[in-house]
């Protein structure tokens, strides 16, 4: 493992942590914080969200802490390094604490930071990674029965919708569905629904929702109808869809999803 000169603890560790090792309530202030598997030491999984959240965020290097030691001391690793084979407990932080890890304890770790780290280290979303977390918690709870405790003090916020009548009215998804049954209805244009789309998407991703069933089949279909369509006729490229060819793409997509939703609920 590649490491820089020791030094003797920074004194911006208080801020992250309490005296029990937990991130303090002031430091999570407007971040989320995620857990996910590991075992006994870091995993190339563990490492390749590390790695993805500090380049995000710009930092070119980690502070890394061995929570056992007394005194405790700080490691500056670089960002390419090799984090496989940390032990816990540790705790790895960007040098703006936009974003750590917290290593407590084999089984688990949760990884905290500001929505640019998190949309890296996290890319499957904070719900999903949430309820992957908590299906992985519940598996292994003959083992580890107290990850069932950290999975339950961080449930998704939102439930997993696969039906249109199950989304939440205030949700980005709900603007997508809203989207596609304007553009099929021809009451919006191609590169207004493309748009639209898109910026939805990435609304819903940030804001956690999670899309699963039939539903996101749906989505995922619409996804890659719109892989091959540009809005700026300029940029398309040989065998794109242009507009006629977006529209009756998904307005397939669309209403082979409506029959089956009217075949589920017999209306």
């Amino acid at each position: 493992m590649v490491t820089e000169a020791q030094y003797e603890e920074s004194s911006d560790l208080g801020n992250v942590l309490d005296a029990d090792g937990a991130f303090t309530t002031s430091w999570l202030r407007e971040k989320s914080v995620v857990p996910v598997p590991v075992g006994a030491q870091v995993d190339p999984a563990l490492a390749r969200r590390i790695t993805a959240g500090t380049r995000a965020v710009g930092a070119s290097h980690l502070l890394t802490t061995n929570l056992a030691e007394t005194p405790r001391v700080t490691s500056r690793l670089p960002v390419d390094a090799d984090w496989t084979g940390l032990r816990p407990p540790c705790l790895l932080r960007t040098p703006d604490a936009q974003g750590a890890v917290l290593f407590p304890e084999n089984g688990y770790a949760l990884i905290a930071g500001t929505a640019a780290f998190m949309s890296s280290a996290v890319g499957e979303g904070t719900d999903t990674a949430r309820a992957r977390f908590g299906r992985y918690a519940h598996n292994l709870q003959d083992r580890h029965p107290s990850l069932l405790s950290v999975a339950a003090a961080h449930p998704p916020g939102h439930k997993a919708w696969s039906c249109a009548d199950e989304v939440d009215r205030a949700s980005a998804a709900a603007q997508q569905l809203a989207l596609l049954d304007a553009f099929t209805e021809e009451n919006c244009g191609a590169p207004e629904f493309a748009r639209g789309w898109w910026e939805a998407r990435r609304a819903s991703q940030a804001n956690g929702e999670r899309i699963q069933g039939a539903l996101g089949d749906l989505f995922d279909e619409v996804f890659m109808i719109l892989e091959d369509y540009s809005v700026d006729p300029g940029l398309a490229e040989p065998g794109d869809l242009d507009d006629a060819g977006l529209q009756t793409a998904v307005t397939a997509a669309w209403g082979t999803f409506r029959r089956r939703e009217a075949d589920r609920t017999g209306q």
